[in-house]
């Protein structure tokens, strides 16, 4: 079992990114972003779940900018831009399936 809270870390220099789960079937990365951080739009040949676990910001997704707070999460499609921007301290929860 894993509690992402606890595996998050942060720097005040950029995100922090750990990786939780890696299978042929799926990757589950955690990221801890501080005010103002920000993991820019980008895109994977996969699915990808953004679900914030503790904090808030705005999701970066193909069809624009979108509140993001605890509990909510979006599904981005294959090559669709994903990304977050963070206005508290955020855990962020991503996976990734099937692994790219």
């Amino acid at each position: 079992m894993f509690d992402a809270v606890k595996e998050a870390g942060f720097s005040t220099e950029r995100p922090v990114s750990k990786l939780l789960y890696d299978s042929e079937a799926m990757r589950v990365v955690v990221f801890g972003l501080l005010p103002g951080q920000e993991i820019p739009p980008h895109t994977a040949a996969s699915r990808v779940v953004l679900h914030v676990v503790q904090g808030k910001g705005a999701f970066l997704t193909g069809s624009g900018e979108q509140p993001a707070e605890n509990g909510a999460f979006v599904v981005t499609e294959p090559d669709e831009p994903h990304g977050l921007k963070a206005t508290e301290k955020t855990v962020l929860l991503a996976v990734i399936a099937p692994r790219p």
